[in-house]
């Protein structure tokens, strides 16, 4: 498994590498993601760790996927994650693992939301699709709140406002599936 700080410093300098590629600015990317330049920033010099939100935003506007910012992955057309070898990294919105390969049409994430520790607010072209695997959580989509137990799933247009909670004083474990990482931008980034 490897160490958060490998972690943080593989999605930075894949970020900052992305970004050079492209021949962007913080500010031009900031237009794409609606993240600030300044996190951004941040985030490409390891200085913050990406919400499951950004990771998404950022992994859709690159034309990669979520896996490819944060694995290690050799190029392969079956990608199997086993169990005992998945990573789980920890992140602003609680501990995940990405279960989807580097090649994936969509970015498959299992997250282990901290009690009484909302997400971050996401909003991001494409779908998403939410499982719950353990416990009790409060999803929030354009200020509609919904309470899911464990065995209850949601498909909504990502684009919506939207963020996920476990309830207080107990851990929820989700599945989210998210095209957010592929769907094609309106104002596609140039290569």
């Amino acid at each position: 498994m490897a160490q958060v700080d490998d972690v943080d410093l593989r999605v930075s300098g894949r970020l900052r590498e992305l970004r050079g590629q492209r021949g962007l600015t913080l500010s031009a990317l900031a237009g794409q993601t609606g993240i600030s330049a300044p996190h951004l920033s941040r985030l490409e010099k390891g200085e913050r760790q990406p919400s499951i939100g950004a990771l998404l935003q950022l992994a859709r506007v690159y034309g990669v996927s979520v896996s490819h910012l944060v694995e290690e992955h050799e190029e392969d057309d079956l990608s199997i994650v086993r169990a005992g070898d998945a990573p789980v990294h920890r992140g602003q919105d609680g501990r995940y693992t990405v279960l989807s390969g580097p090649r994936s049409t969509i970015s498959v994430v299992r997250i282990e939301l901290t009690p009484g520790k909302p997400t971050k607010v996401a909003e991001h072209v494409g779908e998403e699709w939410l499982h719950v695997e353990a416990g009790t959580v409060r999803l929030t989509v354009d200020g509609r709140k919904e309470t899911l137990s464990a065995g209850d799933s949601v498909h909504f247009d990502s684009a919506r406002s939207h963020r996920l909670s476990a309830a207080e004083g107990e851990p929820a474990v989700v599945l989210i599936a998210s095209t957010a990482a592929t769907m094609p931008m309106r104002h596609p980034v140039p290569r």
